[in-house]
């Protein structure tokens, strides 16, 4: 069962959601009290119409009598609208701050979700969830309660004032319950409605946010399929408008069943009051009160009857709100008992040596020991009713996978193979100050994965990574991003200037940095052309830019936080070969004394490293320079032989 087929009265349904609300509890709480004062107040002034009436009949009423009970009741009508206009007004300021952090922590919680988890959702859906659905639930504190206190507080008073001036006028409330039962048989219909109508907006949500956009646009464009999407978007909301109109007919047939009803009780309640005046002795003004309480009635039962729509609204809101702030983070690995605080890596035989111009030990800039990952199910990361488990999007560095963890895609082994098998399986590497070492492999060897975890997106099943002597999985993100620098091969560019795309590393950085940093990755002539030189604005994703200079600017923001380990993915592969030539020259410049673990797939790029790793099956199988691996029987050999057309690693 999901969490919005749950039932109703489960316990702790919405706890997360609860918490939030018991933060601002006492503008809550002010919020009903106006609200029963200005639900009673009225109340009395019918029972004060009642004494002026029965006093002007039995013709023992004087004036300065009649002047005090009409301005009791001028009193108490003031007093019912002014309560209820600050209920309003303190419920809604409660409910805008319970909204507020309700998106906030959603966006709290989503921005520190597993990595994998990205792989799983469409940004459609996500937009949706933090504001439709947020905003969806307000209805519940500023309609759904707000009306159910002062619908229940309404009729509780009523049937009391009713009992206290005679119990036998009590019969004529009995017909209530007759037009509920009668009026709750057409809701049904409309809570069907409703559930329809959040699929199709969310289906909505997510088409906008795909194809309104670049990349959406340009895939459409090219597959011919603009107006396929156009129809698809056509449909989607003919369907919804269908639906608000069914919607609509259905709560105005049980709006005008609802009033028919009430009528219909009226006269008869007005029909018995007379029998009771003529044959039982009960005063006019005792009949008039309740026939006016039948009428005063009418709203708040109608009120709360109409709460059933915006609370099913809400309801299914709310779900969807919890679905997201119950979800957590990834959690450590229990299994990785090597990875506690104090944990110390022993140097490997194969390690660099590791010191400074005195003679000083400096610690590496990457040490892994015993390192394991396999590759997560999809519900271990997932949230109900956003993610679309099975059928996850693809990021360029991160492995797919399906429903039960199995690596999906192509050039991957069969599924049955996979499934109990480790990505990375007993990596040992160190990288030392200002080495280069560059990964290469067979599709679907776990280079991708590799870099994952040694940027700090992933944590490792088992073992230790250090970086610059600390350990990974002790340090949290800000501390992380200041040590690592991760230049992906499809980098993200903001929609911000070029000036604040550099500075999203490192805020600090000054203008002869930031144009030095140009300089060094060839951006230099193109800042120069741009009309507001580091000021112009690039555009959404970078589209004002090609992909080599997208790749550029990635480059040149990571040597702005001078990190102490680089993690590229191929991060030259949109260059061309001066280009590239001219980049890979200036790595020293840009980066100093900080290793680079390079995903290589181009031949050029392996040829300069200081190191080659071969990684087959999760696995280091060989090691060492390009012109010693060239030279061997093995791994690399093949990977040279099947690139020699195209140059390149695949």
């Amino acid at each position: 069962m999901t969490r919005s087929d749950a039932p109703p009265d489960a316990p702790r349904r919405h706890a997360h959601v609860q918490e939030l609300v018991r933060a601002h509890r006492g503008r809550f709480a002010w919020s009903y009290v106006f609200q029963v004062v200005g639900g009673i107040a009225p109340l009395i002034q019918v029972l004060l119409l009642r004494s002026i009436i029965d006093g002007l009949v039995q013709e023992r009423t004087v004036g300065s009598q009649v002047a005090w009970q009409i301005g009791a009741m001028l009193g108490l009508g003031l007093l019912g609208v002014w309560m209820t206009y600050a209920a309003r007004v303190v419920s809604t300021r409660a409910a805008g701050a319970v909204i507020a952090d309700m998106q906030t922590s959603m966006f709290r919680r989503l921005t520190t979700m597993p990595i994998h988890f990205y792989t799983t959702v469409r940004p459609g859906a996500v937009v949706s969830r933090l504001t439709s659905d947020a905003n969806g639930a307000e209805a519940m504190y500023t309609s759904v309660i707000p009306v159910v206190v002062s619908g229940v507080t309404t009729i509780v008073t009523s049937v009391v004032i009713v009992a206290f001036v005679d119990p036998r006028l009590l019969v004529l409330l009995v017909v209530i319950p007759v037009a509920i039962a009668y009026v709750r048989k057409a809701e049904a219909r409309i809570n069907e409605l409703i559930a329809r109508s959040f699929d199709v907006t969310k289906e909505l949500a997510s088409s906008a946010e795909t194809f309104v956009s670049r990349d959406g646009a340009l895939l459409a464009r090219q597959n011919g399929q603009t107006r396929r999407e156009q129809g698809r978007f056509a449909e989607q909301a003919d369907v919804l408008a269908g639906l608000s109109a069914a919607t609509a007919r259905a709560a105005a047939t049980s709006g005008a069943s609802y009033g028919t009803a009430f009528v219909v009780i009226t006269a008869g309640a007005l029909a018995m009051g007379v029998w009771l005046v003529a044959e039982q002795g009960v005063t006019v003004g005792s009949v008039i009160l309740v026939v006016l309480y039948l009428q005063q009635l009418q709203a708040p039962v109608q009120s709360l009857l109409g709460t059933r729509y915006p609370r099913m609204r809400s309801s299914i809101a709310l779900d969807r709100v919890e679905a997201v702030l119950a979800a957590g983070p990834a959690a450590p690995h229990a299994s990785q008992a090597s990875g506690r605080p104090g944990a110390v890596v022993r140097p490997s035989p194969d390690d660099p040596p590791a010191g400074d111009a005195d003679g000083h030990e400096v610690a590496p800039a990457l040490r892994m020991l015993g390192v394991r990952y396999r590759y997560p199910a999809v519900a271990s990361y997932s949230i109900d009713g956003l993610s679309h488990a099975g059928d996850a999007l693809s990021i360029p560095w991160l492995p797919i996978t399906g429903l039960n963890g199995k690596i999906v895609g192509s050039g991957e082994a069969p599924q049955d193979e996979r499934e109990h098998s480790n990505a990375l399986d007993g990596i040992d590497l160190t990288i030392g100050r200002g080495e280069v070492v560059a990964v290469v492999g067979s599709s679907g060897a776990g280079k991708s994965t590799l870099a994952g975890i040694t940027a700090g997106l992933v944590d490792c099943d088992e073992g230790v990574v250090e970086i610059a002597g600390s350990a990974l999985r002790d340090l949290d993100e800000q501390r992380r991003a200041e040590l690592i620098a991760y230049i992906p091969q499809e980098p993200y560019v903001l929609h911000a200037s070029v000036r604040d795309n550099l500075r999203y590393a490192n805020h600090d950085a000054t203008e002869h940095e930031l144009l030095e940093v140009c300089r060094a990755v060839a951006l230099d002539r193109l800042v120069e052309q741009l009309d507001d030189g580091l000021d112009s604005v690039i555009g959404e994703k970078g589209h004002r830019l090609s992909g080599g200079e997208r790749q550029r600017l990635a480059i040149a923001r990571a040597a702005l936080k001078r990190p102490a380990l680089v993690v590229m993915d191929e991060p030259t592969a949109h260059l061309d070969t001066a280009t590239e030539a001219r980049v890979r020259a200036a790595m020293g410049e840009l980066f100093g004394t900080a290793g680079i673990l390079m995903i290589a797939h181009r031949l050029s790029t392996v040829r300069h490293a200081d190191r080659i790793v071969v990684l087959e099956a999760g696995r280091i199988v060989q090691s060492g320079r390009h012109e010693e691996l060239a030279q061997q029987v093995g791994r690399y050999r093949v990977l040279l032989g099947s690139s020699a057309q195209e140059d390149v690693l695949s």
